[in-house]
Formats: structure tokens, C-alpha cells, sequence
């Protein structure tokens, strides 16, 4: 087993402590079904807050800059945006599967 996947088993064991009793194909299984749980209300707010807050953070004006300076920061406003997307949304996905799995689980 490589760091990669002792880094992911290892996350995997904090997140979802539910599977640590399963083998490594049942807890794939478990989680692959345990994603197809659809969102709830509160999920898709969050979702819907959260690109407001990085459409509102990742504003920017380009006036006065040139070609290669508005691609430049274009690119950089891109991952900010990416970043930050993935840290505010990253806990309601991880909501989505607990609740998956506790439904798979009963």
C-alpha cells in the first residue's frame, strides 16, 4: 500500500468511522452507494451560499491592465475560486455521504 492510499484510508477512518469493521471492497461499494444519496434541503442551500460567497470574494476589476496581466489574473481568480469551492462545499458533500451510509447501514 502506497502513502496515497494509507493518506486516504487514514482520512477515510476519521471521516466515516462506521466502515472501519469492513474490508476495503465493501467499503468502497458502501461509499460508491452512499453517494447516490441525493441532496437534501439544506445541502443545496449550502451549496447555493457557498457560490455566492466565492462569486462575492472573487470579484475583481481589470481596468487599466493589459492582455497578458488580465489572463494572468483570470487564472489566479480561477483557483481561488476552485479553492474555496472545495473547502465551503466539502463538508456537505461529506453530509450527503454520512447520511448514505447511515440509510445503507440499518
Amino acid at each position: 500500500m502506497n502513502a496515497i492510499q494509507r493518506f486516504y484510508e487514514f482520512f477515510e477512518n476519521i471521516v466515516f468511522p462506521e466502515l472501519r469493521p469492513y474490508d476495503r471492497s465493501t467499503r468502497d461499494r458502501l461509499l460508491r452507494e452512499a453517494r447516490d444519496t441525493p441532496f437534501d434541503w439544506i445541502e443545496w442551500a449550502g451549496i447555493l451560499a457557498a457560490l455566492g460567497v466565492v462569486a462575492m470574494v472573487t470579484r475583481y476589476n481589470v481596468g487599466g491592465l493589459g492582455f497578458i496581466d488580465r489572463v494572468f489574473l483570470a487564472a489566479l481568480n480561477f483557483l481561488v475560486a476552485a479553492v474555496l469551492l472545495a473547502v465551503l462545499i466539502s463538508p456537505l458533500m461529506i453530509r450527503r455521504t454520512k447520511r448514505g451510509l447511515r440509510s445503507k447501514l440499518r
